[in-house]
């Protein structure tokens, strides 16, 4: 009896399909697609962000698999043992290794005996680096905004973070009002120009070379300059670096390599994380707040959609409620007639959620990985896996089957004659 049911229904459905207004149709099967890209594509892009912020920080900044000190010690002991090892690990690709020392960096100063201004100035972190190995690996070339990257040439040379600049962070120096302990950033410095910058008590003039903007803002912050260079000013051995960043071929996954390196005497030596690691349990907890905000929208999407799809089956069943009691009057049973509004309420959906699936995979998604949306410490991208998008399909689908079954079933429930009579 169910069997006959069905094949009566899925009759009765087509045949209200083709007697139905091509307009409401694709109204409904609009709304239906709408509410899928709503389900899938807003989490995909809230979830996004935090995915792009560590993306954005492994190619950047951190590499595959990122090295530093551990935290009773001040630099990575034995840096070169550790360097080392790491290069005979197998899915070794390159790595960079970096001094890192507190600075301060003055700008303007020629002017101060003429002027009762403060000294512009501003903390940061100094890196020293080797300028080819760095690239290499965090590709900070393609990074400069202004001038260029450092050479093995610039013996004074200089590359400034963005944010360090009063033009680009836009907080001010001690002209707009700060002080030496306050501002953020240093005035009217541009390519060319000079810099002193204190190290370990010993202060130089440099020249800045090149402005570097990124999406990470350890390096929006930071100063770089040739770490043979550097470890002259602070006095430190090539065997006291403070970071190695590592990238690793495609034979092995960041995470076997962490664990086989972890498995080494480095373990005792250094802190190994992969890149998501290495940035804490903050980004960690925005991707479960934009994951339950994300499925907060979509689930209000699916409740409006189910009520469009309600409404939409009672009025068809109500203007039909003639045409349902002479049914019943020959002989088509309740069931077969609830199953007709159910597999109508299943072609909307299914064509709904196809054309979202279409949509989101040969458009949306593909666009969004070639031009990732820009926020200002991250590049957006958006996160739809298919076993995600399967489980929100499913669900969209069983709410909006529940949606027709109700209406269908509070309509035929009516008397059979007065059915027919419309009453």
């Amino acid at each position: 009896m169910t069997l006959r049911s069905l094949s009566v229904g899925f009759f009765l459905a087509q045949r209200y399909l083709r007697r139905s207004s091509p307009w409401t149709s694709l109204l409904v099967i609009i709304i239906m697609l709408l509410t899928f890209l709503n389900v899938v594509v807003v989490r995909g892009i809230l979830i996004g962000l935090p995915v792009g912020a560590t993306a954005s920080y492994e190619r950047e900044y951190a590499g595959d698999v990122l090295v530093t000190a551990l935290p009773d010690q001040r630099h990575i002991d034995k840096t070169k043992f550790v360097e080392q090892t790491i290069q005979s690990i197998a899915g070794y690709k390159k790595h960079t290794s970096r001094y890192l020392s507190a600075a301060i960096v003055q700008a303007n100063y020629e002017r101060l005996p003429k002027s009762n201004h403060l000294a512009d100035q501003v903390a940061v972190t100094a890196v020293g680096i080797d300028p080819e190995n760095e690239d290499a690996v965090t590709h900070l070339r393609a990074l400069i905004s202004e001038g260029r990257f450092l050479t093995s040439s610039d013996l004074k040379g200089v590359v400034m973070g963005d944010q360090l600049l009063e033009r680009y962070a836009g907080n001010g120096g001690p002209e707009s009002g700060g002080t030496p302990e306050t501002s953020g950033s240093v005035n009217n410095v541009f390519i060319g120009d000079n810099v002193r910058i204190t190290m370990n008590g010993i202060t130089g003039e440099y020249t800045l070379v090149g402005v570097l903007k990124g999406k990470v803002g350890e390096n929006a912050r930071r100063i770089f300059l040739l770490d043979s260079q550097m470890k002259k000013v602070i006095v430190r051995s090539e065997d006291k670096k403070d970071e190695i960043a590592i990238r690793v071929d495609a034979s092995v996954s960041p995470t076997q390599f962490r664990d086989t390196l972890r498995a080494s005497t480095v373990n005792n030596l250094a802190i190994i994380q992969i890149a998501g690691e290495a940035q804490g349990q903050f980004l960690d907890d925005i991707t479960q707040t934009f994951a339950l905000l994300g499925d907060g929208v979509g689930l209000l999407g699916i409740i409006v959609a189910a009520i469009t799809v309600f409404i939409m089956i009672f009025v068809v069943a109500l203007n039909r409620q003639k045409e349902i009691g002479i049914l019943k009057g020959i002989g088509i049973n309740r069931q077969a007639i609830q199953f007709s509004y159910v597999f109508l309420a299943l072609f909307y959906v299914l064509v709904g959620i196809g054309l979202g699936v279409a949509i989101l995979y040969f458009a949306i998604d593909p666009y969004i990985t070639k031009h990732p949306i820009d926020f200002p410490f991250a590049d957006g991208v958006l996160v739809a896996p298919w076993d995600d998008t399967l489980i929100r399909s499913l669900i969209l689908i069983a709410t909006t089957l529940l949606a027709g079954y109700l209406p269908a079933r509070m309509i035929v429930q009516k008397n059979t004659i007065n059915a027919i009579l419309g009453r």
